[in-house]
């Protein structure tokens, strides 16, 4: 059954929380900032959120990591800024080990990530690294890192055990029940938006320890 958080209790399990040790101070105390602003989210789109953060609960499982996979057209900024920052979210909560966050486009544009540099302003360090693949940028997040670089959906390995897809853009595709439509118009908003479905899943998993 799902749960409803007040806005007052969400921003407080953004400064309560005590597990944000792989994350610099700077990171940390981006996402304390941006928690302030949840009440900014509109009720309609909260709803959507939810329903988000429901679903990936529902499919995380603690012996196996959940793959999910952001996805738009271009894997250029929407699914690559909101992998980012979920999985930022899920490391603040120390949640990083229940799920591997993918991006990919249904037509990748294989050039520079600009996207990639807002990150700097929130403590994240990003650079441009030679790598496997072309265009990968390596972003610090504190004690580890990440590399992002576009890619096609069909590129990754995927098994008969298909990911949970979120869409965030229109594409073409066919929706099925292990994939889910978030459409983002507004960049500026993922950062928001990716961290309020953490807090959730981070408050769902602890109701559920609680009842168990």
């Amino acid at each position: 059954m799902k749960t409803t958080i007040p806005m007052v209790a969400l921003f407080l399990l953004f400064q309560q929380t005590i597990t944000a040790q792989n994350l610099n101070n700077k990171v940390e105390q981006s996402i304390v900032t941006i928690g302030t602003t949840l009440k900014e989210i509109p009720a309609e789109r909260l709803l959507l959120l939810d329903q988000v953060a429901y679903s990936l609960f529902k499919k995380s499982n603690n012996n196996k990591k959940t793959l999910v996979v952001f996805i738009d057209q271009s894997n250029q900024e929407l699914s690559q800024l909101a992998s980012i920052w979920l999985k930022t979210g899920l490391f603040y909560y120390g949640r990083q080990d229940r799920f591997n966050i993918q991006s990919a486009g249904i037509n990748p544009k294989i050039k520079a990530l600009s996207s990639i540099a807002s990150l700097n302003d929130y403590g994240f360090k990003t650079r441009k690294v030679r790598g496997e693949h072309p265009m990968t940028y390596k972003i610090k997040y504190g004690s580890g890192s990440w590399l992002a670089f576009p890619k096609a959906l069909k590129s990754l390995p995927i098994t008969k055990n298909d990911p949970f897809k979120i869409v965030l853009e229109q594409t073409g595709n066919s929706q099925n029940e292990d994939s889910v439509e978030l459409f983002i118009s507004e960049p500026n908003s993922i950062a928001r938006e990716m961290l309020y479905i953490t807090t959730r899943i981070n408050h769902l998993i602890n109701t559920s320890a609680k009842t168990q």
